[in-house]
Parts: structure tokens; C-alpha cells; sequence
């Protein structure tokens, strides 16, 4: 009965938190966005950019609103670290850059020409934007909520496997090596997330991971649309299992291994923080008793 009480408040609790993250961006898709372009006749350039930034704060202030509110607690996961942020995100820009480079090195990609430069602005802002909604829903709400009622291990293994259930939608991606690669996947960020404890280092460094791909000009988790917006030109031969296909680079049994790697450095680096906590009661109880004299970073 205990259990079923937790479940219930915790699933109301992700509800209320979608719902305000999903008014927030609601409201400015629908209201503040035509008046603003009423009011300032914006050319539809300015217009994408403008549209890229108000989604992606409201998203922030979505989710700033059911913390403040909601929770009744300050939201530090959205608190600004530079440099913690900037070393975050280069790691995924090398994390996926390094099987990718691997990848070309064995003639698996080609590199068979130049893009342009004139749409990695906009590209690079809807990666930002969605990459913080995604930090947001899986990191913030599912992680975060989850944690705190259940504690740490379901929280690490609950969103990470629906984040990857989500992507098996997605075009050219589905299957078993996909479902495994997007879990190790959404472990790492699952992971970086608890080591950092700020949906801004984590979102950059998702970001960067993901725009990483773009700048190859392969597909970007099945996605096809932005290949002619990149600054690369390169094209893919071998096996889908080897190559990814026209899933793109994370599809590969390489991905595969080098995260589930990655999972496993990052799962020893929390465990010797200290940093899995408990849930419900026993949070409680651990909040109460007394620290360590010092912890680490």
C-alpha cells in the first residue's frame, strides 16, 4: 500500500510538472510569439531565431515555476556554472567524436565534401532548445521525482529506459541495437546529471553530442532533414550495424560499446561520491543524520 501511495504521488507529481513546462511553452508558441511579431514585424529569419530562444526559456521557466511553486524549493539544478557547464559539454563533443572519427579512419564514412556555414546558427539553437526540453523531462522531472521518492538506482534506470523507448520512433531507428544504444546513452546523461546535479551542463553537453553529428552532415538519430544545412559532406558503406545506416552514428555496435564503457566509468565515479541516495523515508532519515566532515567535488 505504501509503495502504491508513493507511486501515485510521484506519477501526479511528473504530470504536474509536464503540464507546467508544457503551458509555459504553450502560452509562448501561441501568444507571446504573435504578438511579438505583430508588434515588431519581424522577417521570418529573425522570426526562427527569436521563436528558438523564447522556446527554449520557456521550457526553463516552465520547469523554474513548478520548483519554485510546486515543490516549494530553489531550483540549484538550474543554477548558472560556467566552467563546469563548458568541461561538461566538451566531453560529449568528444565522447561521440571519437568512434565517429574512428568510424572515418577505417573508410566506414566518407568525407565527400563542403557544406555551407549560412544555417548552423539556427540548427545549433533548436539543438540547444531541445536538448534542455529533453534534460528537462528525463534529468529534471523523471530523474529528479523519481529519486526523491524511490531514490537513486530506480531513478537511474526508470527514465533512462523510457527516454530510450521515446527515441525508437523516431525515423530509420527502432531495434534491439538501437533500444541498447539509446539506453547507454540516456545512462551517460542520466549519470552526468547526477555527477553535476545542473540540467544546464548536462543539456550542453547532450547539445554538443548532438551537434557534433549534425557538423558531419550524417544522420543525427534518424533524422535526415538537417544533412543539407551541414557544414560536411559525407556519406556511410558497410553493414547498418557497422555504419548505422541512415540512422547515423549512434546506431553502431562501436556506440554501443564505447557507452556502455562510458555508463560504467561514470556509474564507478557516483558510487565512490557517495552521491546514490535513498528515497521516501529513508531520504528523510539520511537528510536528518549527521555528513562527512568533507565530500567530494
Amino acid at each position: 500500500m505504501f509503495l502504491l501511495k508513493t507511486a501515485t504521488r510521484a506519477i501526479a507529481q511528473i504530470a504536474a510538472a509536464l503540464i507546467a513546462v508544457a503551458l509555459m511553452a504553450a502560452l509562448t508558441r501561441l501568444a507571446l510569439l504573435p504578438f511579438l511579431q505583430n508588434l515588431l514585424q519581424l522577417d521570418e529569419a529573425t522570426l526562427g531565431y527569436v521563436r528558438r530562444g523564447l522556446m527554449l526559456t520557456a521550457f526553463i521557466l516552465g520547469y523554474w515555476g513548478y520548483v519554485r511553486w510546486v515543490e516549494k524549493r530553489p531550483a540549484t539544478e538550474l543554477s548558472p556554472a560556467p566552467a563546469k557547464t563548458l568541461l561538461t559539454g566538451m566531453g560529449g563533443a568528444a565522447l561521440i567524436g571519437l568512434p565517429v572519427a574512428a568510424l572515418y579512419f577505417t573508410g566506414t564514412y566518407q568525407l565527400v565534401g563542403v557544406g555551407r556555414l549560412g544555417g548552423m546558427a539556427g540548427v545549433a539553437m533548436v539543438i540547444m532548445a531541445a536538448a534542455m526540453f529533453e534534460e528537462i523531462v528525463f534529468r529534471g522531472i523523471g530523474f529528479g521525482i523519481v529519486e526523491r521518492h524511490f531514490g537513486s538506482w530506480p531513478a537511474l534506470f526508470v527514465p533512462t529506459i523510457i527516454f530510450s523507448a521515446a527515441h525508437i520512433f523516431n525515423a530509420h531507428w527502432g531495434g534491439w541495437l538501437s533500444f541498447a544504444t539509446g539506453v547507454t546513452i540516456g545512462g551517460i546523461w542520466t549519470l552526468t546529471y547526477m555527477l553535476t546535479r545542473n540540467l544546464w551542463a548536462v543539456a550542453l553537453n547532450h547539445a554538443l553530442w548532438n551537434f557534433t553529428i549534425f557538423a558531419t552532415g550524417l544522420p543525427l538519430t534518424g533524422m535526415q532533414d538537417w544533412r543539407e544545412l551541414a557544414p560536411l559532406r559525407s556519406e556511410f558503406s558497410g553493414p547498418d550495424w557497422v555504419s548505422g545506416g541512415m540512422a547515423g552514428p549512434e546506431d553502431t555496435v562501436l556506440m554501443l560499446a564505447v557507452s556502455s564503457l562510458a555508463s560504467v566509468v561514470l556509474l564507478v565515479i557516483a558510487l565512490r561520491r557517495g552521491l546514490f541516495k535513498p528515497g521516501g523515508a529513508d531520504a528523510s532519515k539520511a537528510a536528518q543524520a549527521p555528513g562527512p566532515a568533507s565530500g567530494a567535488g
